[in-house]
């Protein structure tokens, strides 16, 4: 009996050192996994940065809710007979609705969009002579952005962006080109007014946001 009784305390007590080690290996874990991870590094793919690259710091300001993020891209593209080099920067402040630096964010931003516009076959006339050519003109758009988004915690996060950037969007340019006369002659210079060319998520009010990002965190 009394061998029993010692094989029976030997077995609780195994049961219950197990049990306090699972527990607090859990506990451990979900520690590091819920630790505040205060540098995002990924690209954001959407409208209007198409993709870049975008990097967030988490600081410790209001208990982890201040985040200053940069985003950067550059591309082209060409609708028809104008082509389109873009490049797209937009810095500020997303503040976070918890502790963790991860969940729901309200972001507020000032994003610059430069445009470097080439237009071909276009009609020029001036001084009454008129003929065909290319034309060319940079524009700048400044807009204040924004933002409700999300995003996940742990090493790879992922984040989902909406809002809207306010600006003055020209609806008209005037393009400065080169044209040759109809019938031949020698190269002339002129200008010429056009519509401001179609940007997917530009408007006359500003410019539509709207992206998905993800990277990772340390």
């Amino acid at each position: 009996m009394k061998k029993v009784f010692i094989l029976f305390f030997l077995a609780f007590a195994g049961t219950v050192s197990a049990q306090d080690y699972i527990e607090e290996t859990t506990q451990d874990s979900l520690a590091i996994e819920d630790k505040v991870r205060r540098l995002s590094l990924g690209v954001k793919v959407g409208v209007p940065n198409i993709i870049g690259f975008s990097g967030e710091y988490v600081s410790p300001l209001l208990n982890n809710r201040i985040a200053p993020f940069v985003d950067y891209s550059t591309f082209d593209i060409a609708p028809e007979d104008t082509e389109i080099a873009l490049d797209y920067i937009e810095y500020g402040v997303n503040f976070y609705l918890g502790e963790k630096g991860k969940g729901f964010y309200v972001g507020l931003g000032q994003g610059t969009l430069s445009t470097d516009l080439v237009f071909n076959n276009l009609s020029f006339e001036e001084d009454g002579i008129r003929g065909t050519g290319t034309g060319t003109v940079q524009q700048e758009i400044t807009t204040t952005n924004v933002k409700l988004g999300i995003k996940t915690g742990g090493k790879v996060y992922f984040r989902l962006e909406v809002g809207y950037g306010f600006g003055d969007i020209p609806d008209e340019i005037t393009v400065t080109g080169s044209f040759t006369p109809t019938g031949g002659g020698e190269t002339l210079s002129g200008t010429e007014v056009e519509e401001f060319p179609t940007i997917p998520g530009v408007g006359t009010q500003g410019i539509l946001i709207g992206n998905f990002g993800f990277g990772f965190s340390f």
